[in-house]
């Protein structure tokens, strides 16, 4: 994540890294799944 973070511009201003598994998780074919957010100020809980 840290260097996609970098590559991608938004490693300096901060990220965050969302993981998504199982029921609870949304999905209906369980797996690990994550998502990089970044690239502006972000509030409470994102699934993206």
């Amino acid at each position: 994540a840290q260097q996609i973070a970098a590559d991608e511009g938004i490693a300096e201003d901060g990220y965050r890294l969302v993981i998504n598994c199982n029921r609870h998780g949304c999905q209906e074919v369980f797996h690990l799944h994550m998502h990089l957010v970044g690239g502006r100020q972000l509030r409470g809980i994102s699934a993206g």
